[in-house]
């Protein structure tokens, strides 16, 4: 029987980003970016610029985050071939928000 790869792969990826913070082309991204208006001359170097910070940001903050977030928001983060630190890093920061213990919360 053979097994598409896609999957293994998909599950190595997702073990990796929980140990260590993902690897995202995030200057393809950037240079996709748009001026925001038209006195918006730095669009690119101000996009790097929140993306390297945000990159800095994850390093030191990745072991405070959930696991089960970590996968599921380096995923998103790379959804449309745009990949985001920023993106990354406030889908952490929400997941950590909604569920400080990354446990399931349940309601009564």
């Amino acid at each position: 029987m053979f097994l598409s790869p896609a999957p293994l792969l998909l599950s190595t990826q997702l073990l990796l980003a929980a140990d260590e913070v993902p690897r995202l082309d995030y200057e393809i991204t950037c240079r996709a970016a748009r001026p925001l208006s038209a006195q918006d001359t730095r669009t690119y170097q101000t996009c790097m610029n929140d993306e390297t910070g945000a990159r800095s940001q994850l390093e030191r903050q990745w072991l405070q985050f959930p696991a089960s977030a970590k996968g599921r928001c380096t995923q998103e983060a790379s959804l449309g071939g745009s990949p985001s630190c920023v993106e990354l890093l406030t889908c952490l920061q929400i997941a950590k928000d909604v569920d400080p213990g990354g446990e399931p919360t349940r309601r009564p």
